[in-house]
């Protein structure tokens, strides 16, 4: 395994998310699964930002844009929340065509971020110890690389100014909130919410929790009011 170049390795931390800088709706994450050699290698490809659709051909992954078009599970709760704002049906199959055609697309209003920016198999895991010598464990990764990415993630806030930021993932709401450092969040059910100048931010557990089952309303009840 030969090990990724400085200029390849910082092509990977600098890319953003699938989407429109410039879209209303941001939807963070704390990172994204998958991860392995080929897969960082193919998204070496990638531009800084990129469409989610052709992103996702260039890793080999076509089942949730082509075909069947299956429904990715953290990008269910993402598509619900869009249809209700636009007052749209939430049926499986709008889901499904808003997921392959709008969701974090190049003409769509989302964009997909993640705060950190390399996929792993899972958030305990590394195993880049050989790509990328550079970072010597995942507590190294991260100690390393948070701090220039919430700098990064600030930045492009502050400049693009989106509407609403929907941070989901409970156990990383202390990362979350350090991104919005000076803004106050206050309790609205489970779920935190902050306001200032035009953005609302709204700190949810993950799509994919049990505790998130037949929530998604109160979030656009939120979101809305």
């Amino acid at each position: 395994m030969a090990a990724l170049q400085p200029n390849e390795l910082e092509h990977l931390l600098n890319f953003v998310g699938y989407g429109r800088l410039e879209a209303p709706v941001w939807f963070l994450g704390m990172e994204e699964a998958g991860g392995g050699e080929a897969n960082l290698r193919a998204r070496l490809k990638f531009r800084t930002m990129e469409d989610c659709a052709e992103a996702h051909r260039l890793l080999g992954i076509t089942k949730h844009h082509w075909g069947r078009r299956v429904i990715q599970r953290t990008w269910r709760g993402m598509c619900y929340l869009m249809l209700k704002l636009d007052n749209q049906a939430t049926d499986a199959e709008n889901i499904r065509n808003y997921q392959a055609e709008s969701l974090g697309r190049f003409g769509g209003q989302t964009l997909l971020v993640e705060l950190m920016p390399i996929p792993k198999s899972s958030l305990g895991a590394w195993g880049y110890e050989e790509l990328i010598p550079q970072y010597a464990s995942r507590e190294d990764y991260y100690q390393k690389v948070k701090p220039r990415r919430l700098a990064y993630l600030q930045r492009l806030i502050r400049e693009n100014r989106p509407r609403i930021v929907i941070a989901y993932g409970k156990s990383y709401w202390p990362e979350y909130r350090a991104l919005f450092d000076e803004m106050s969040f206050a309790p609205r059910g489970q779920f935190l919410v902050g306001q200032a100048a035009g953005l609302m931010i709204v700190l949810t557990d993950h799509f994919t929790a049990q505790s998130m089952n037949g929530k998604l309303d109160e979030v656009v009840s939120i979101l809305k009011g």
